[in-house]
């Protein structure tokens, strides 16, 4: 597990700027793969990645453990340990990948090492893709995904063609090359606004003078709850114990649901929302004495594989509270230093000659995310923005169980094709 950033230091190092179960196939989702590949070449004019195989991101995910990533990246990206925090490893993912198929090198090796533990290069860029390509097919709309890069006009004829088609066949990006003066913030801002329904507004507040490119993930989430609540359903008049054992008063909605989960750390349930494609996983912890952040910094794949493996079909009273909130993280650059990317963000080391004959390396990477669960479903966006900057510059039958959310409680929301957290939160406070 990731060394947990205490937070005084992480404010120090603070950069400004990202089931298991029973259920029918989704026709939409085919289990053959259907990303392609470019023929990228790096700066010296050699082809890389000729050869490279296309592979479905469930084949890939069985044999590495992308999972690893996901909930190290949410056990370390609390700052406060009384804060609700959610994040979205699939934006983060997404955002670092793109830039991951300009990469060569060690700096291309660290960064599948950390994104898709188990998997080569090679079987990493598949799985990115085809695992975009299978969350944005969404018929119904429920996920929406978007991309965009920004490229400094004056380097953007350093940029080799194959890497900007790559990102625009395998992740929709919008390529864009721009001046970089004061209408690019207002710019990316708008986008990030319009691609999240309007739930994150802002993303960045200005630019370095180095900055060279802008990569921008966006997800927006919107889904309703696949058996709606009735109106005596919702408990209005409802008590929740923070994680500072403060009482508030909340709203609680209450359902009988089928999937129930118990290990010797958490029990939970899960809810799904309107087509099953995707679903509410709320985990409890058993030790009351933590905070919903304090469980998720300890939580890792392999629990989260027994807490699925610890499904059965028992009845249970499920209660959820209603709440929204929004978080912030501006320092996710140091956090992937901790899980072993480095090259990436040193300009000596850095080596995206996949990309680009400018040398470059990461300079800052931000990711905003907001939630909104309610009666009638669940909101949930995020967005993930990398700035990429010169690299001549420093870089820093049994009888019915229950689970009351009515205390401090971690969640995922997730892809039920192959349990994948799209998001992973928690909920200290319903106030916020």
């Amino acid at each position: 597990m990731v060394k947990k950033i205490g937070a005084a230091a992480m404010a120090a190092m603070m950069f400004m700027a990202i089931f298991t179960g029973c259920k029918k196939a989704d026709p939409k989702r085919s289990e053959e793969p259907v990303s392609t590949f470019a023929t990228l070449k790096s700066s010296e004019g050699d082809k890389v990645f000729e050869d490279l195989e296309p592979l479905s991101y469930q084949t890939v995910i069985e044999g590495s453990d992308y999972n690893q990533f996901v909930f190290n990246f949410a056990g370390s990206a609390w700052v406060d340990k009384d804060e609700n925090m959610m994040v979205s490893p699939a934006s983060l993912f997404f955002a670092m990948e793109m830039l991951g198929a300009g990469a060569n090198g060690n700096t291309l090796t660290e960064i599948s090492n950390v994104l898709v533990p188990g998997a080569s290069n090679e079987e990493a860029l598949a799985f990115a893709a085809d695992y975009y390509k299978s969350l944005s097919s969404d018929e119904n709309e429920t996920i929406k995904l978007a991309n965009e890069i920004l490229i400094r006009e004056d380097i953007g004829g350093t940029y080799y063609e194959d890497y900007l088609n790559y990102v625009k066949d395998n992740f929709d990006a919008e390529v864009k090359v721009e001046p970089f003066d004061g209408n690019t913030v207002t710019k990316v801002n708008e986008w990030v606004n319009e691609h999240t329904d309007g739930m994150i507004p802002e993303i960045i507040k200005n630019l370095n003078e180095n900055t060279s490119m802008i990569l921008v993930d966006a997800i927006a989430f919107d889904a309703k709850w696949e058996n709606k609540y009735e109106e005596y359903d919702i408990l209005e008049d409802s008590t929740f114990t923070n994680s500072k054992g403060e009482k508030e008063d909340v709203t609680l909605l209450y359902s009988g649901e089928e999937v129930y989960f118990e290990t010797d750390k958490a029990t939970g349930f899960m809810k799904y929302y309107e087509g099953e494609d995707f679903a509410f996983v709320a985990v409890l912890p058993k030790d009351e004495s933590i905070t919903a952040n304090e469980f998720l910094e300890g939580f890792t794949s392999e629990d989260y594989k027994a807490f699925l493996d610890s499904r059965t079909n028992d009845t249970v009273n499920a209660y959820i509270p209603e709440f929204s909130y929004d978080y912030a993280n501006n320092d996710i650059a140091n956090l992937l230093k901790d899980m072993g990317i480095h090259d990436a963000f040193e300009g000596e080391k850095a080596d995206f000659s996949n990309m680009s004959t400018h040398s470059q390396a990461i300079s800052q990477i931000i990711q905003k995310t907001h939630i909104e669960l309610t009666s009638e479903g669940t909101k949930a966006a995020a967005a993930t923005a990398i700035m990429v900057e010169d690299a001549c510059e420093p870089i820093e039958a049994d009888p019915p169980k229950t689970v009351r959310l009515d205390r401090a409680f971690a969640y995922m929301i997730v892809d039920t094709e192959t349990n994948t957290p799209v998001f992973v939160g928690s909920v200290n406070s319903v106030n916020g």
